[in-house]
């Protein structure tokens, strides 16, 4: 397929891609296909075979498992120029171990892992990349099970808006949630009440306001020790 000139330098600069020379990039992109999906759309199922990863332009997906009671369990939310489901390629089971939905509409790239595995032979700095890739992901899951097995509620909803607000350098530091509550809320493993209450409670303390998504943080420094 031809890319997209923003599509291009989009993927260039992202660590997965940047190490391919043009041919190879053009190997990847001819078994690779530009999706674009509505909200609530499945990418794959848990137990589906694991033929491809992604990397979304635009939008956003949610990685979730279905627990055992029916619960969904939201693992990750993946937001633009990111990539997803790039690790089955180097596990042992030929299938899906999560599921992936969009929560909004949302434009990506469907990538071969089969083509990605036969470059990643014969480049080192492929190589290096994608695991460079996998061990931030790994230390970023031991820091979620420490907060999930060691820290309340409260914690977990501060450590997330902490998160959210890092990324900003305006005064107001202000954000959009990404998501609705009941997703930040399973993602945290917290109920969507408990979610909203602590809101509430930041907001009456005047630490942060509310309006819909959006959230101002009014007292970083409180913030930060509030619990």
């Amino acid at each position: 397929m031809v890319l997209h000139r923003v599509h291009h330098q989009i993927l260039r600069s992202h660590h997965l891609f940047e190490p391919l020379n043009e041919e190879q990039m053009d190997e990847l992109m001819s078994t690779s296909q530009l999706l674009n999906v509505d909200k609530g759309s499945p990418l794959f199922r848990q137990g589906e075979p694991a033929s491809a990863f992604y990397f979304v332009i635009s939008g956003s997906v949610k990685i979730y498992r279905i627990t055992p009671d029916g619960q969904e369990k939201v693992f990750d939310v993946i937001g633009e120029r990111q990539a997803f489901a790039e690790a089955m390629m180097l596990m042992d089971t030929p299938n899906y171990v999560a599921c992936a939905e969009a929560i909004g509409p949302t434009q990506l790239y469907q990538l071969c892992s089969h083509t990605y595995m036969q470059l990643l032979q014969n480049n080192n700095r492929l190589a290096f990349a994608l695991l460079g890739r996998l061990s931030v992901r790994l230390h970023q899951r031991l820091n979620e099970i420490e907060t999930l097995s060691l820290k309340n509620a409260t914690h977990r909803v501060v450590r997330y808006l902490l998160t959210q607000m890092a990324p900003l350098h305006n005064a107001a530091s202000s954000f959009e949630l990404p998501m609705a509550k009941q997703l930040i809320a399973g993602h945290l493993s917290i109920q969507p009440e408990t979610f909203s209450r602590i809101i509430r409670r930041l907001t009456d303390e005047h630490i942060i306001s509310q309006d819909g998504r959006l959230i101002s943080v009014l007292d970083p420094q409180r913030l930060q020790k509030f619990e």
